[in-house]
């Protein structure tokens, strides 16, 4: 399978020429950064400035593996047509075992979503071009459920981090996104796309800010390798935004 990357035009021409025909025939996409914050129109201190809550974020205290290299935060919203996009009151966060085999069954309750995360420039401008995207591809305005996961995988000499403990998976949604944020003194972290079968479609590192992949989430499979410092003595860590869009029924 051939697979398309936009990553040297414009998003707006990857949306009208091929977004919807290419995601639809391959299920997954890639995007680069500087590409996705020309379409935005992102400045470097806009993206700068967003990167900043990552330092926010707050231990994953229900990973079954044992792991303390998971921080992160959570919130949830419904995107109604005509309406706009409402933030849900703050609750757990729950997958069955059958999707999440490690952590699955279990209602986890993480720290919010800090406001100023919510109604950040990045954020909201993000979320309404994946929204248009995901209309178009559905052929017609829809009504979402989309669930927003800041993360922040740590990595030192003791405990490398892993960014798919689970392996490899799907999280049984309609569509999902990973977005790059910042990588800092990490060796690892290389994306796998397989179909349903496991077969591999594609690897790649999403190394700068606003790298972003989206996948159909019913006909892929993902996962991440591990992480690890190059330099043990300083900081280490994998910064990404999952963001999870499933159809509500009506």
């Amino acid at each position: 399978m051939t697979t398309e990357i936009f990553e040297d035009q414009p998003l707006e021409t990857a949306l009208t020429e091929g977004f919807i025909r290419n995601l639809n025939r391959q299920h997954f996409l890639y995007f680069a950064g500087d590409a996705l914050a020309d379409t935005l129109d992102l400045t470097p201190a806009d993206i700068s400035e967003f990167a900043l809550f990552w330092s926010r974020l707050t231990m994953d205290r229900y990973m079954g593996d044992g792991g303390t290299y998971r921080l992160r935060r959570y919130g949830e919203f419904d995107s109604q047509p005509g309406s706009g996009r409402l933030q849900r009151p703050h609750g757990p966060y729950e997958q069955p075992k059958y999707i999440n085999s490690l952590n699955g069954d279990i209602a986890r309750i993480f720290d919010p979503l800090e406001p100023a995360f919510v109604t950040h420039r990045v954020l909201n401008r993000l979320l309404d071009w994946l929204t248009a995207l995901y209309d178009q591809c559905e052929g017609s305005p829809q009504r979402w459920n989309i669930r927003l996961h800041p993360y922040r995988i740590l990595a030192n000499q003791s405990e490398n981090g892993n960014p798919t403990p689970e392996g490899l998976h799907r999280d049984g949604v309609d569509y999902i996104v990973s977005m790059m944020v910042s990588r800092r003194n990490v060796t690892g972290g290389v994306t796998t796309i397989t179909d349903n079968d496991q077969q591999v479609l594609w690897e790649h590192m999403l190394q700068s800010p606003m790298d972003i992949l989206i996948g159909n989430d019913a006909h892929t499979m993902h996962s991440v390798s591990p992480v690890s410092p190059v330099d043990a003595r300083l900081e280490a860590y994998r910064d990404v935004l999952v963001i999870a869009f499933t159809k509500m029924v009506s």
